[in-house]
């Protein structure tokens, strides 16, 4: 068996309604399924003694939420256009996934999970009547805000909430904030949590997207992943 994969195509997926309460396990599953159906011929790897496609993933996404930027590295043992890798993958599009786009990428280009940094989040919800952009520039001037994170397993753990916040705005018409996340092993903040430290409560939340992924570049500025 070659070990060495003929090509990488990166795949965007937007991960809709029917699919935001999937762990990023499940996730993971219904996306190498997806992969094992579309007919191009995978490079493997093995899962529990069973060949399953060779596959990278982007960070996990939260369960609960929909995403439009859930993105799957897929290595091939053949040579395979981008066009002709969508075409066999979009069939498949359902209610739970659809497919953004598939890009070639270097064989052995860095992982995504390397490359990858701030998150851009959108979050509809009934915010409180006096919640406006002043109360998100208050919370942005801060230097730091501590909060208390505990786990299912009753663990507790003060984090930062402040530090990882690099953007963030409010339109009371839409009643939409907008968050721009780091992310940060065990110092990663949800999104919903910056929401509830901004407005001193808890909304009533109808939809939490993440929007987009990004990486900073060598003038660290930010770029669309």
């Amino acid at each position: 068996m070659n070990e060495v994969p003929k090509s990488r195509i990166r795949l965007k997926f937007a991960r809709l309604e029917a699919a935001k309460d999937l762990s990023h396990l499940e996730q993971i599953k219904v996306l190498r399924a997806r992969a094992a159906a579309c007919g191009l011929k995978f490079a493997p790897a093995k899962t529990g003694g069973q060949a399953v496609p060779r596959m990278a993933f982007g960070p996990a996404v939260s369960v609960g939420h929909e995403s439009l930027c859930e993105y799957a590295d897929l290595y091939l043992e053949e040579f395979v256009r981008e066009e002709a890798a969508a075409e066999k993958l979009r069939p498949l599009d359902d209610g739970s996934f659809r497919l953004v786009s598939a890009r070639r990428i270097p064989v052995f280009f860095p992982s995504i999970e390397a490359a990858v940094n701030p998150a851009e989040y959108f979050l509809e919800a009934d915010f409180p009547g006096g919640f406006s952009q002043a109360a998100v520039d208050s919370f942005l001037a801060l230097k730091n805000l501590a909060y208390e994170k505990v786990k299912p397993s009753g663990e507790r753990k003060v984090l930062d909430a402040r530090t990882p916040v690099l953007a963030a705005s409010f339109d009371r018409e839409s009643s939409l904030l907008k968050v721009t996340l780091k992310l940060e092993p065990g110092r990663s903040v949800k999104p919903e949590i910056v929401a509830e430290l901004m407005c001193g409560g808890r909304p009533a939340f109808r939809r939490i997207v993440r929007k987009e992924l990004y990486w900073f570049n060598s003038g660290g500025k930010l770029e669309v992943f």
